[in-house]
């Protein structure tokens, strides 16, 4: 087991439109929470060319959207987003939980139209 309290969790402003608090890894896995208030990324999406990405809204209220489908989501929604899916967030005080496996980093990611 390893605990990570949220004091250590380090704090990163991706955007003007979001923050992301990560926690680290344990093993194969890393958390992190984040907030958006606005559109993830300003234009495109996002893309996890490696990491699946699960994803539990906390609050607020917004939308994930991919290349293909939107979706509305509320606190209690779980959506998992596989490596090589573009995405994006939108929405206002939209809190959420983000739990990355294998491990996220900076080089897998890219955003793209």
């Amino acid at each position: 087991m390893k605990h990570i309290s949220k004091s250590s969790a380090q704090e990163h402003a991706n955007s003007p439109s979001c923050t992301v608090w990560e926690y680290g890894s344990e093993g194969a896995m890393d958390a992190a929470d984040a907030l958006v208030n606005g559109r993830y990324p300003e234009t495109g999406f996002a893309l996890n060319e490696v990491s699946d990405m699960s994803v539990r809204v906390l609050g607020g209220t917004g939308k994930l959207a991919t290349k293909q489908v939107i979706v509305d989501v509320v606190a209690g929604d779980v959506v998992i987003i596989p490596h090589g899916e573009a995405y994006y967030f939108e929405g206002q005080n939209l809190k959420f939980f983000m739990a990355c496996s294998p491990v996220w980093s900076p080089e897998q990611y890219k955003e793209v139209e």
